[in-house]
Order: structure tokens, then sequence, then C-alpha cells
């Protein structure tokens, strides 16, 4: 903060008060099994380099787990998702670098079967990648760049028959838009490429993440999906 004096923190003293910190917000979060949170795409390429390096700088990752974790809480207890409206669809918003947001289907009182669409249109010369394991009413498609892998790629989510709530980390803007006359909310960084478009079907929650993909491009993919 500023002002007032300055508190030396040292490297054991971290150490030391990370899983702690850690312990004390997962105690306050929900049980994993009612969370649907997604990390960004930056987030998680980060979290894998450090990953790769636990073993020379374990306080480091404990550390930033802490501080990622404080952080998610901090954004629960300030009730930025509680503050939705009653009759979204589709709802986002932003606070202190982090997204979060809802989809509500609209057969939720239907019992329909779950049926994975996969995109009917990619750009030239990206790929399918091998499916994903799916779980129970959620589907996972990826496709990526054959030239640059890398940096040009997407997948979609496709939830079924229930609300989805998730947060991820990153500043975006975000944009009220539609997919096949439906409410969606493109959530993009122009300044590095990634990009989110979240809408809903039938039953069905569908987020589309991409990086290096143009607007157009995730629009065109959105209104494609097949059986």
């Amino acid at each position: 903060g500023k002002g007032g004096n300055r508190l030396n923190i040292t490297d054991e003293m971290l150490y030391a008060a990370a899983p702690e910190a850690a312990e004390r917000w997962l105690d306050t979060l929900p049980g994993r099994e009612d969370c649907g949170h997604n990390f960004s795409l930056t987030f998680e390429a980060s979290m894998s380099a450090l990953l790769r390096r636990r073993r020379k700088r374990r306080w480091k990752t404990l550390a930033l787990l802490a501080a990622v974790i404080a952080a998610l809480g901090a954004l629960l207890a300030s009730g930025a998702v509680a503050e939705r409206p009653d009759n979204y669809r589709v709802y986002a918003a932003q606070e202190d670098g982090l997204v979060s947001y809802s989809a509500r289907p609209k057969d939720t009182g239907v019992d329909l079967p779950f049926r994975p669409l996969i995109p009917g249109w990619a750009p030239e010369g990206f790929v399918r990648d091998p499916d994903k394991t799916k779980a129970t009413g959620h589907a996972v498609f990826s496709y990526h760049s054959q030239e640059d892998p890398d940096n040009l790629y997407f997948y979609i989510d496709q939830w079924h028959g229930e609300e989805q709530n998730g947060l991820f980390a990153g500043n975006f803007t975000l944009e009220d838009v539609e997919v096949d006359g439906e409410d969606a909310i493109l959530i993009y960084n122009p300044d590095t490429s990634l990009s989110r478009l979240l809408w809903t079907q039938g039953a069905d929650v569908f987020l589309l993440s991409a990086k290096g993909l143009e607007r157009e491009d995730l629009f065109q993919i959105a209104e494609n999906m097949k059986w």
C-alpha cells in the first residue's frame, strides 16, 4: 500500500506462510463438485512453467498459489457474481483483474439427452486434437493451427442441462453480442489476442476459448456447431 512502514519479507517467511494462507482460503471456497472454475490461457501456461520448476523454486509456486486463492476468495466475497440480474441468460463482470461469468440454458426443466456438438467450420490450416475425456454432461473439443500451434488455437467447452459459473484472471473487454440470435458475451484482450465467447443453445452452455483468432472467426465457429 501507499505510505506507512515497510515490512521486509524473507523467502523463508513466504515459504512458511503460503501453505497456511492457501489452507485458510480453501476452507472458505465451495467444494470441487460445486465449482465451474476456468483459469485464463495465460495463467495456465504460466502455472505449467512454474510447476515444471517446482523442485528448485517450490516456495515461489506456493506463494503464487496462495495469492491466486486469496484473490479468488476476495472476488467471491465482494459479491460480483451475486449481483447479476435475475433474468440473465449470460452474464459477465470484471473486478480487480478477475472476470466472473455465468450462463443459464433455456431448457433446464426439460429432460433432454446430452448430445455433444462439434465445430462444422474451422479456420484454414486448423486441425482437430484428440478428444479429451468427456465427463457426464461435459464435452471439450480443441483445434490448433498446423503452422503456429502455440499462438493459434481454440477449444470449446459444452455443458448440459445446468447453469455454469466460472472465474479466470486477466484484464479483458466485455461486450454484449449475439450468436444465432441468442444473447452472448464476447470477452477479449486485444493486447494478448486471447478471447472467449459465451453463449447458450437449448439445454446447453458453450464457452469458446481462443488465442490468435479474428473476431469474425469466433462467430463463424460458434454459429456452425453441428451434431
